[in-house]
């Protein structure tokens, strides 16, 4: 699949929702929900198939000194293991060399960091969460 990594916010919420729903996220992401993530990333790149297609997302916090967080890192199934994950990973290291990168893998995601050069700690960390008030 040829595909053409874009580091830009141009991305409309129904391709974004799109995106998600192809690998079982929820498909139910308004205008303004969408906006207000693309503003608050100060790093976001994403990646377009020949036809325009949305193929890949991947989103980035960084403080540009001591670590960068990886939001999401999102491939269509379709465009999997066809090289789009790798292609945005190294964009968000290119944007931030010589800063960490954190991620926290869901599920089997973690095998692909695992592949991409990343490794675990020695003192492994965990993730926590809070809703803040949000149902679900």
């Amino acid at each position: 699949m040829a595909y053409t990594i874009y580091i830009d916010k141009n991305i409309a919420a129904s391709e974004y929702s799109s995106l998600m729903e192809s690998v079982g996220w929820s498909s139910h992401y308004s205008e303004e929900m969408v906006r207000r993530s693309l503003t608050a990333y100060p790093f976001i790149a994403h990646a377009r198939s020949q036809s325009g297609m949305l193929c890949g997302y991947v989103s980035a916090f960084s403080d540009r000194t001591f670590s960068t967080m990886l939001g999401e890192l999102v491939v269509h199934p379709e465009a999997q293991r066809k090289g789009v994950g790798r292609a945005l990973l190294t964009a968000v290291e290119k944007e931030f060399v010589g800063v960490p990168v954190y991620v926290k893998p869901i599920g089997d995601a973690k095998q692909f960091f695992l592949a991409c050069g990343y490794r675990v700690p020695s003192v492994e960390m965990q993730v926590l969460f809070n809703r803040n008030g949000a149902e679900g």
